[in-house]
């Protein structure tokens, strides 16, 4: 009966931990010095005032391929790395999608990434993050 005990036990271990244990995602586009900062008065960020609204920051991020910064809701600003990083040989920068769908799509590979979720498609890597501090109508954007 404790042969069948331990057996069940050395079972369930080895099935249970490598999967209740996991890892940090790998990061797979590199980090680069990112220090943004920015007042939502200005007419460039005039689509981030409203939830689901979103902007793509240019020559700033990993291979310059842009910073695009997502306003999840009233309280909430996010901000990723616009490399793609299904393919980062590739050097692909991912394209917004239509304002107001929480996504963007890497013309090369077509993945659709979803803002909403953290950036993550529906297979694959996710979206590089950044920090972003929030008060009032100042941004910042940070790693």
């Amino acid at each position: 009966m404790r042969a069948k005990i331990a057996k069940l036990l050395v079972l369930t271990a080895t099935f249970i931990l490598p999967n209740s244990c996991g890892e940090d995602e790998p990061e797979i586009v590199p980090d680069v010095p990112v220090h943004i900062e920015f007042n939502l008065n200005e007419p460039f960020y005039n689509a981030i005032t409203v939830p689901m609204g979103a902007v793509k920051i240019t020559n700033v991020g990993y291979n310059n391929n842009g910073i695009i910064v997502f306003r999840l809701n009233q309280e909430e600003i996010l901000a990723f790395d616009a490399t793609c990083p299904q393919h980062i040989a590739v050097n692909a920068s991912v394209a917004l999608d239509e304002n107001g769908s929480g996504t963007a799509t890497c013309p090369y590979c077509h993945t659709v990434y979803y803002f909403y979720n953290n950036g993550y498609p529906a297979k694959g890597y996710k979206l590089k993050s950044y920090r972003v501090s929030f008060r009032g109508d100042l941004v910042g954007i940070y790693n």
